[in-house]
């Protein structure tokens, strides 16, 4: 169950009050003057924004998916309906999202600049005091962060207003970036020894989470538009302060963090600050929840009769460009794709959809119509995913930012401001997670020796010893013959479960006497295949011969000779493959940087602001059109013509979201963004 809770009343009916008849303050319901008199109504209201943060108009659906589901790494899938939701660039200052963010944004300040108001109203312990003002200073320039990474000049309001101070100039982005520092800095000071390890739990505002962000607001500071490139060198202070604490590290398993995600358990150590879900008990369905991993997610229906089934619409699929991007096995003949050597493409890019009554689950070769696999709700606790045939909620965590995040950054700052050489310390550690080479060496390959004869089917394909586990791998099967091996995970990637040396491959099932085959299994004992003809029970005599059927009553089984058992070999890792190209030059390590940034980050709703910092978003959104034109996404049959057609409508006022409409009819001093 997640620590934060939406509040969602603060009136109190009912009560009564020994007040004198003309009183004029109101004792029967909440207003500034009556609340926060008490530690837990300052908590209480803190919660409060905590909760609003997961509203489907902010962290529950819109800032992970409506204004941020087309770039070069995934696309929206829809028709036309995706304009209602900003998909396609055809938005404009009326929608209704555009508003949202902006509305909830602000009322979330509003709340906050109320609690700070009132801050040292009651009395209580000044350390906890200083916990809850130092999470609501950051929170507030959180917000205003993201005002004006979105929005621009935004205005700044710092206090209570009356209720005719309406018309309010916005205050250059540059002015606002200086009051988040200024309010995460005071946060960072109040919050000195406030930990997640200590806590246990990562969706309340830590120590790190504030200089973790702020590193973030500084690398927004130090590219386009503002373009103050002496910002990095406080991107290397703050980032430095999150390494050198000793309390963040990757996760050996890329897979495992997001799966974490999904069973609500957290991960303190590899995300820094999450956004936590209202949650729901166990056995209750439909509570306030969020759409992470339905818009962005794997396919699925929901079934009654299915309990493993969950409902997920997946609206974006992967692009070419980011599969891509993953390096594969050179030495792979696995098909339809070689196998990667980095663990993150095929969690990323899921291959598989789930549809049909009775559930059943699909290959997706087209790598245009692969959905985004990050956030997986088939790891959801079956409670919220799947009662009787109704769907819950599923309440999986947002997360904002990652320790892996806080090292790209690190090596983005670093070479900027020193050049490469030392940069290389921090992306390598992303890339052996990348690898599963973190702790230890993995399978790195399976290599068909001998493809064999006489297939029907893929056959299953085991691997064994060499010191480690969990390594798996599919067989690929064409004319008869196991061409290609595809390697689906390398290993456990935990503590433990490293190999030390090449495990041994079986392909295939093998003879074991007193089994009961079904008809038409395929089985393997002494480099042979045979298929069972008659199902039985096999004996303690094997099947030997190498033409024509053995004999029911020799046999038990009667195991028909198909042709020759394949094999295979396994190689495993050294240490060195995910090594980044040595000797590269700034620029090319810049654009190194950019890359793994997409393929570690992808669908965590930072790919778009990146391009847009790194200063040609437009541009490279047209060359990145072009290219998809001619690599597949045009093709109505493979591709993914709705989202190109999105793509294809990026201009220059798509750098920045407009001024909301009613907020510009409410506010005579505000100004439209240009474009707009």
């Amino acid at each position: 169950m997640k620590r934060i809770c939406i509040i969602v009343c603060v009136a109190m009916a009912g009560l009564t009050s020994c007040k004198k008849f003309l009183d004029t303050k109101p004792t029967d319901f909440f207003t500034p003057d009556n609340y926060y008199t008490s530690e837990a109504q300052l908590q209480q209201a803190l919660n409060g924004v905590y909760g609003d943060l997961m509203r489907p108009e902010l962290y529950a659906q819109v800032m992970g998916f409506n204004f941020v589901s087309t770039t070069d790494e995934v696309m929206s899938n829809r028709t036309a309906d995706g304009d209602a939701r900003g998909l396609r660039y055809n938005y404009d200052a009326s929608l209704v999202h555009i508003g949202n963010i902006w509305k909830f944004s602000y009322i979330g300040i509003a709340n906050l600049n109320q609690l700070l108001a009132n801050i040292d109203k009651p009395d209580m312990d000044e350390g906890r005091r200083n916990i809850i003002k130092g999470q609501a200073l950051f929170l507030r320039g959180f917000l205003y962060f993201t005002l004006a990474s979105n929005y621009g000049d935004v205005p700044l309001v710092l206090r209570n207003l009356a209720i005719s101070e309406v018309n309010m100039p916005a205050t250059p982005q540059k002015g606002v970036y200086e009051q988040v520092e200024k309010d995460m800095k005071e946060a960072e000071t109040l919050l000195a020894g406030y930990t997640s390890n200590k806590l246990g739990y990562n969706d309340v505002v830590t120590l790190t989470a504030v200089q973790a962000v702020l590193a973030r607001v500084y690398l927004h500071w130090a590219g386009y538009p503002q373009n103050d490139v002496s910002k990095y060198a406080d991107v290397i202070t703050y980032t430095d302060k999150v390494i050198n604490s000793g309390l963040h590290a990757l996760n050996p398993d890329y897979r495992q963090v997001f799966i974490n995600l999904s069973r609500d358990q957290y991960d303190v150590k590899e995300i820094i600050w999450e956004l936590g879900s209202s949650g729901a008990a166990a056995g209750v369905v439909n509570k306030p929840g969020n759409d992470i991993g339905n818009f962005v997610g794997v396919q699925s229906n929901l079934t009654a009769a299915d309990t493993s089934s969950y409902s997920s619409a997946a609206w974006v699929w992967i692009t070419r460009k980011l599969f891509d991007a993953y390096e594969v096995d050179a030495a792979s003949t696995a098909l339809p794709f070689k196998s990667s050597l980095d663990v993150r493409r095929d969690w990323n890019c899921a291959n598989y959809i789930y549809s049909g009554t009775p559930r059943v689950r699909s290959a997706r070769n087209n790598v245009w119509q692969m959905c985004a696999g990050k956030f997986r709700r088939e790891y959801c606790p079956a409670a919220i995913r799947n009662t009787n045939g109704v769907g819950g909620t599923y309440n999986i965590n947002w997360p904002v930012i990652r320790y892996a995040d806080v090292l790209l950054m690190r090596a983005e700052a670093e070479n900027y401001v020193n050049g490469p050489g030392n940069a290389y310390t921090y992306i390598d550690q992303v890339r052996k997670r990348a690898y599963g080479i973190q702790a230890g060496n993995v399978v790195k390959s399976v290599t068909v020796s001998h493809g064999g004869s006489g297939y029907t089917a893929a056959p299953a394909v085991t691997i064994s010893g060499g010191g480690g586990h969990g390594a798996a791998a599919t067989a690929i099967v064409s004319g008869g013959q196991v061409t290609g091996i595809y390697l689906s995970s390398p290993g456990a990637l935990t503590p433990g479960s490293y190999y030390s040396s090449a495990p041994v491959v079986v392909i295939g099932t093998a003879w074991i006497p007193g089994t009961t085959y079904a008809a038409a299994t395929q089985i393997t004992n002494g480099g042979h295949l045979y298929t069972v003809t008659t199902a039985g029970t096999a004996t303690n005599t094997p099947p030997t011969h190498t033409s024509g059927a053995s004999d029911a009553a020799v046999t038990g089984a009667v195991f028909t000779y198909a042709g020759t058992a394949a094999t295979a070999a396994a190689a495993i890792t050294n240490g060195t493959e995910s090594a980044l190209t040595p000797g590269l030059g700034r620029e090319a390590f810049q654009l190194a940087i950019r890359d793994e940034r997409m393929r570690e980050l992808c669908f965590e709703a930072v790919r778009k602001a990146d391009l847009i910092r790194w200063g040609n978003f437009v541009g490279d959104m047209q060359t990145f059109a072009a290219w998809a034109t001619s690599n597949g996404a045009s093709v109505t049959a493979t591709g993914n013509v709705n989202g190109l057609q999105g793509l294809r409508n990026v201009a220059d006022r798509h750098v920045l979201l407009p001024k909301p409409t009613y907020e510009l009819n409410l506010n005579h001093d505000l100004v439209q963004n240009p474009g707009w």
